[in-house]
């Protein structure tokens, strides 16, 4: 596939799956929305080998990762603990950057103004890395906090997409092998 400017690069790009756990998932607004849009998005990077990492928040009062979406991780479900907000405050997710040669970290999960605002800023303002935050896979316990989550992430610097934005830009077009590969979670 021929990369075009201004688009996402489909090379050295990394989904970070932020503190899905059990604990605090029953209390984020749209929940049930945001596990299927988790779902859908660990499905499609699977089938196009785009690499993953799971974070957890002090699983120990928090919970892990929701089973279900353990499920679908299957071999990729090994967690990097944290008790910092920001992911890159943990040193085992720079590590899991580094291995994988990212660029562009994409952010999913919870909760928007917390865990994933702060990882997005310490992202864009290391201008090592260029954010994008799903905001259709990204929730808080209160609709206004996850608002302004993204409107801070925005105006910082971070680009903010949907999940099927994401989904389209790492096609580029459809008719391929991949596009055909993935179809059922574009409906």
């Amino acid at each position: 596939m021929v990369e075009l400017e201004g688009l996402l690069p489909r090379d050295n790009v990394v989904v970070v799956l932020v503190d899905i756990q059990e604990k605090l998932f029953p209390h984020i607004d749209g929940n049930e929305a945001l596990l299927t849009n988790a779902q859908k998005l660990v499905n499609f990077c699977q089938r196009l080998n785009i690499p993953m990492i799971v974070t957890e928040q002090y699983p120990k009062g928090l919970g892990v990762t929701l089973p279900a979406l353990q499920e679908v991780l299957a071999g990729a479900y090994q967690p990097i603990t944290k008790t910092v907000f920001s992911c890159f405050g943990a040193p085992e997710f720079i590590e899991a950057l580094d291995a994988v040669d990212a660029d562009t970290v994409v952010l999913a999960g919870i909760e928007t103004h917390i865990c994933v605002l702060q990882t997005a800023l310490v992202g864009v303002g290391s201008e090592d890395y260029d954010m994008v935050v799903l905001a259709d896979c990204v929730g808080s316990r209160r609709r206004m906090d996850h608002d302004l989550g993204l409107h801070r992430m925005r105006d910082e610097g971070a680009g903010i997409a949907t999940m099927e934005m994401f989904f389209y830009e790492m096609l580029g077009a459809a008719k391929t092998e991949e596009h055909k590969a993935v179809f059922d979670l574009l409906k």
